[in-house]
């Protein structure tokens, strides 16, 4: 990345997303980046984080050691122990790997058999680094005589609690992280009479099947090389194994249909777009709704794929080729659409019944959208449904407004934006941003903190008051659990020219003086009932400039 020094500050074109021309600025008097492309922020060690998909200490260590400074002692014994023996469990799972990988090619018939019935060649077997369990204790006295401990094996969710290997007698498939390191296996069995079909390392101090994706490490190695944009989620590891030898190298899969917010992140940091692969049984399901819906919440626009005649993505790309499967990705849906139009096959439009069931069904749907897309989705309904769009139309609007009804807005709002109505949200970011930025107009002494519903706001308008000198990227190392809310405090006042945004803050300024004044005057009146002599006087007074300063 190549940075341009223009006055204060550096710009690049954003190392986030691909762009042409640079939106991507550094600003080194307030220790932040960010992109006016795609909206990413933040300081010196989650850029680390991020584009260098490393961990907080290990971003610490490795400016540090730029800096030529050494690392402060700060682990205790305890994280220093579970350190190491994470590390320890991560170098019997590279052994393993090996271990496995050189059985391979001694292995009975039935493995190369099943390999060859797979099609899978020997270039796509390297590439995988797939390998074979021979026996029972073959793995452990190999990791034991490199010196790997039994409580080490059993640790790493190699071996059961005799030694023997888990992976017994199967085809094993390496589960292998971002940054290469081996984390667990994934075991076939050769047989489709034996089951389970898939055996898979259980959770360890290394792996958490619900924090990784099958595949990222070889979509991270062709990103740059192929300037890959998208990524084709699928359920299964021969999945992403027969596409990548397809040519079809940005595949990756959830190792579960319901993806968690976690490899929704790590999806985002990559690709800006998701083609969704899963069977049609998996596709209809709930927990895979809400796994889409959380996908396309952090900011990825989700297309979903269907397959046609129960096939899954190796029979594709076996019968009909990468090309055949490229046109699927084509005609994929958006996520709305598809989830309409599946709604529709849920129920008999030939009958009016079926069709209100249809209609009914769609506003939960309809109510999530903008104006704009609601709009075009409700023309969608009508032509599925037969019905007006008007009658539509005004069974959202009933919908929208017995849901707001039973939201119950509480004083005590937690961190979710959610919790917080979209216009008020807008003007606690301007505000904390125009503080931030040290903006001539605005001022802290002018606002309480009774300004911010959101906690998170809150926490930061008080750092402010408390330290003027902040700095946008100390937000950063502030709030760890907020980045995605403070990248939006940060590209609060993007493309406000300084007359616009001074004109919205003292609009917020006195909308604010004017719900103290009603407040106040709500409690100046309740006094007054019970008050009397001096204090009954003193309170009219106040209540008689209340008004005027109302008007």
């Amino acid at each position: 990345m190549y940075l341009q020094k223009k006055g204060a500050k550096f710009w690049a074109c954003c190392p986030f997303h691909k762009e042409k021309t640079p939106s991507f600025v550094v600003n080194p008097e307030e220790q932040y980046y960010h992109c006016f492309g795609c909206g990413v922020s933040g300081n010196v060690i989650t850029f680390l984080m991020e584009h260098e998909h490393m961990t907080y200490p290990e971003a610490v260590e490795t400016l540090a050691k730029q800096a030529g400074m050494e690392m402060p002692e700060e682990e205790s014994p305890e994280e220093r122990k579970r350190r190491e023996a994470s590390q320890k469990i991560l170098e019997a799972n590279r052994s393993a790997a090996r271990y496995y990988y050189s059985s391979l090619k001694g292995a009975p018939e039935a493995v190369a058999e099943y390999i060859s019935k797979r099609r899978i060649s020997h270039a796509t077997a390297v590439a995988f680094g797939l390998g074979y369990s021979p026996d029972r204790y073959g793995l452990k006295r190999a990791l034991n005589a490199k010196g790997f401990s039994d409580s080490t094996l059993k640790d790493a969710g190699l071996v059961n609690a005799g030694g023997g290997d888990i992976m017994e007698s199967r085809l094993i498939i390496p589960i292998i992280n971002i940054k290469g390191n081996v984390l667990g296996f994934g075991g076939r069995t050769l047989s489709d009479e034996i089951k389970p079909k898939y055996v898979n390392t259980r959770g360890t101090m290394v792996f958490d099947k619900r924090k990784n994706l099958f595949g990222i490490n070889l979509l991270k190695k062709h990103l740059s090389e192929e300037k890959i944009t998208s990524v084709v989620l699928t359920e299964g590891y021969m999945d992403v194994i027969s596409l990548y030898q397809a040519g079809i190298h940005n595949a990756v899969a959830s190792m579960g249909t319901s993806l968690t917010d976690e490899q929704c992140r790590e999806i985002k940091r990559l690709v800006g777009t998701v083609y969704v692969c899963f069977d049609g049984d998996a596709a209809g399901e709930n927990a895979t709704w809400r796994s889409l819906d959380m996908l396309q919440g952090v900011g990825v626009e989700v297309a979903v794929m269907s397959l046609p005649d129960d096939m899954d993505p190796d029979d594709v790309v076996k019968t009909r080729g990468a090309d055949g499967f490229r046109d699927l990705m084509r005609e994929a849906l958006p996520l709305t659409e598809f989830k309409i139009r599946r709604l529709a096959q849920s129920e008999d439009l030939e009958t009016f019944a079926g069709r209100e069931n249809f209609a009914l069904k769609t506003l939960p749907v309809l109510n999530a959208l903008s104006p704009i897309g609601r709009d075009t989705h409700i023309k969608l309904v009508s032509e599925l449904s037969g019905l007006s769009a008007e009658s539509i139309n005004n069974s959202l609007k009933d919908y929208a407004a017995g849901t707001a009804k039973t939201t119950r807005v509480e004083k005590e709002r937690n961190d979710e934006p959610g919790e917080v109505p979209k216009p008020q949200l807008r003007t606690e970011r301007f505000l904390l941003k125009s503080f931030l930025d040290g903006a001539e107009y605005a001022s802290v002494g002018d606002f309480g903190a009774d300004a911010f519903l959101l906690p998170v706001h809150r926490r930061i308008f008080e750092a402010i008051k408390a330290d003027p000198k902040l700095k946008i990227g100390d937000l950063f190392d502030m709030e760890p659990d907020a980045r995605a809310e403070i990248e939006a405090v940060v590209s609060a006042t993007d493309g406000m020219g300084r007359e616009t945004a001074e004109e919205y803050y003292e609009a917020i300024l006195k909308k604010y003086f004017a719900a103290l004044r009603k407040e106040r005057i709500a409690q100046v009146t309740a006094k007054l009932k019970a008050a009397a002599g001096a204090e009954k006087e003193a309170l009219e007074a106040e209540l008689l400039k209340l008004l005027k300063n109302d008007k």
